[in-house]
């Protein structure tokens, strides 16, 4: 891998010049897809090399979730997303009398982010048409030397400014690659970038000595530059990608080659989380551009330090600090109880992301593996059950009785948390990587009720309908319908928890390895059925810190003690797991319910504690009855 000096000196040069280069956001280069299957403009595809994902996301409204995961979309929706104030959400921008180092720069493209995500995957045209007014809206608040900002002329590049200008260049893009391809969006990306650029580069301020964590948070800006050129095939958003890239992410030192070397993620400049995966998104979208085998090895190395030596049981990292936001060994420290608060929202739906990329990266469905227990576990545990609101952090402790809190006003007055902005973001990533393709077909990665439609190579739909009780039971069928016989293959991701796992089609069997994907060719006919048998029993999780406390798991869902339904933190044996008697809908308030053999009753993390009060208190890591 080239050095941070030798990368700087090898793009200094192409940005110097190409930064005098005349905007012309009229063009029309010519059409090609991106990674996400949406048609993007290219000035010159000859100039880079795109890198083609192993596995894509559909096109918006091609999956429909019917479970647990759909309904809790469409009362996000109704109930939290639908009553937002967009407006409010602009008024920053109108104003620019930010100047109290505050962050209300983050919750317009957050938010708008997150009912873009949302949006794709449940299609509502009352959200949808908020969504076109706020960004014209914000578009509106643009001054003629290209700002978006939130900040004052004399403070801007200072504190959360960058960080809040990367929200904004987000939600356009969202807006531009998901909704239309509006020539006012792109226009405005373009010039908010080349203002942006005019303040931080080459012969002004390092991005890296720009706001705060270290530089993290400012360079996590890197993604949105990438996406503004992958849209406007304009070189030198490329250039100033590549020299955003070269600054290493930050001032205390390189992140992108240090995680190389073998640096824990804790050991990463200052460790905080959110912004540290940021970036390493932005260096995924780069990849995608330039083809450098070191960049995707940075990522993945980054993913497989972060899931091996930080992620929680649920799905959900971060701790140290009061409110979860860091790395710290998190996979050892989570039955710890002097730690800091455990498992920040922001973190759950950032990993959710980050692990959309790696996944569609490398096609590996263990990485999907991850992304459904932190759905089911840490976005649905974190979620009010009406939808409405959201929790920052998991409960802290997770070993012994602790409650979940619904997020506070972040800022005095202004009426948003940060947590509560992105926790719906992290439940729409949902039907983005619930039915996906890959060149030659469909890709099926979770198994709760849906509908979604597939084009094949040669532009003929073909129809999955998902059914089951999945996950409360491990019995699924897909009905497969292609609009013609055909052949063609059909992929389900086999989880690493399901040991023995069963699959049919028609009768004849396939043979299923745990944590791949099985692939099954064949010719297939309209109303061929696929029979799906997951080995869905209750597992025990050592403790790795010697405490000698256990979680109790079933298929991707984390079991819990909760106060409604006994003692908490009372010792449990585990003991003839086999005899749980599982029940799905047993009370309004708890989806399910697991009776163990010794008369312990448990129920599924998501329900557990999700009153939000004080007197509702759960335990997680548990400890065991003596001699079990």
């Amino acid at each position: 891998m080239k050095t941070k000096t030798s990368l700087i000196i090898l793009t200094l040069c192409a940005i110097a010049s190409s930064l005098r280069a005349e905007v012309k956001p009229n063009a029309s280069p010519p059409l090609r897809k991106d990674s996400g299957g949406q048609a993007v403009d290219q000035k010159s595809p000859a100039e880079n090399v795109f890198v083609a994902d192993a596995i894509k996301p559909l096109p918006p409204a091609s999956v429909l979730l019917h479970g647990r995961l759909g309904d809790s979309l469409r009362l996000s929706i109704a109930n939290r997303l639908k009553k937002v104030d967009y407006a409010h959400l602009v008024e920053p921008f109108r104003l620019r009398n930010e100047s109290d180092g505050r962050w209300r720069c983050e919750f317009w493209g957050k938010i708008v982010r997150s009912s873009i995500q949302s949006w794709r995957g449940q299609p509502d045209a009352e959200l949808l048409a908020m969504i076109k007014k706020s960004v014209a809206d914000l578009i509106s608040t643009q001054t003629p030397d290209g700002c978006i900002s939130s900040y004052p002329t004399e403070l801007q590049t200072k504190n959360w400014d960058i960080w809040g200008r990367k929200y904004v260049l987000i939600g356009l893009a969202r807006y531009y690659l998901e909704v239309e391809q509006s020539a006012a969006v792109k226009t405005a990306m373009i010039r908010e970038l080349d203002y942006l650029i005019s303040q931080v580069g080459p012969g002004a301020k390092n991005i890296v000595e720009c706001g705060h964590m270290k530089g993290l948070a400012a360079s996590s800006v890197l993604e949105p530059v990438v996406l503004t050129y992958r849209i406007t095939g304009e070189k030198r958003f490329l250039d100033y990608a590549l020299w955003i890239a070269a600054q290493g992410g930050s001032g205390a030192g390189n992140i992108y080659t240090s995680i190389l070397q073998g640096v824990p993620p804790c050991k990463l400049a200052n460790g905080k989380a959110y912004e540290m995966m940021s970036c390493f998104e932005g260096l995924a979208e780069l990849y995608r551009e330039t083809g450098k085998p070191e960049q995707k090895e940075s990522v993945l190395a980054f993913y497989r330090a972060v899931r091996d030596q930080e992620m929680f049981i649920t799905g959900v990292g971060g701790l140290k600090d009061g409110w979860g936001e860091f790395w710290d060994n998190g996979k050892i420290k989570q039955t710890q109880f002097n730690v800091g608060s455990l498992g920040e929202t922001c973190v759950t739906t950032t990993w959710i992301k980050f692990c959309g990329q790696v996944l569609r990266l490398t096609g590996d469905s263990t990485v999907a593996d991850e992304m459904e227990r932190a759905l089911y576990n840490g976005i649905l545990g974190a979620m009010v059950p009406d939808g409405s609101w959201w929790a920052h952090r998991n409960p802290t402790p997770l070993a012994g009785p602790s409650n979940k809190n619904r997020a506070g006003d972040q800022i005095k007055g202004y009426g948003e948390d940060c947590c509560l902005a992105q926790g719906p973001k992290g439940l729409a990533m949902a039907p983005w990587m619930a039915v996906m393709r890959d060149v030659n077909g469909p890709v099926i990665n979770l198994y709760e009720p849906a509908e979604a439609t597939i084009e094949l190579a040669d532009k003929s739909p073909v129809k999955l309908a998902i059914k089951g009780n999945y996950p409360v039971s491990g019995d699924v069928s897909v009905d497969v319908n292609p609009a013609k016989k055909g052949k063609f293959p059909v992929k389900l991701r086999i989880p690493a928890w399901s040991k023995k796992t069963g699959v049919s089609v028609n009768g004849q069997a396939y043979e299923a390895v745990p944590g791949t994907y099985l692939s099954i060719e064949r010719d297939w006919n309209p109303d061929d059925v696929i029979k799906i048998k997951f080995d869905m029993h209750v597992q025990v999780n050592q403790a790795l810190d010697g405490s000698g406390r256990v979680a109790l798991t079933y298929g991707p869902i984390v079991l819990a003690q909760d106060s409604r339904l006994g003692k908490v933190d009372a010792p449990i044996s585990t003991d003839k797991l086999d005899a749980c008697v599982i029940e799905q809908n047993p009370r309004k308030d708890i989806s399910m319910l697991f009776r163990l053999a010794d008369g312990t009753v448990l129920c599924d993390y998501a329900s557990a504690g999700n009153e939000f009060s004080k007197k509702n208190e759960l335990c997680v890591w548990m400890t065991r009855s003596v001699g079990k």
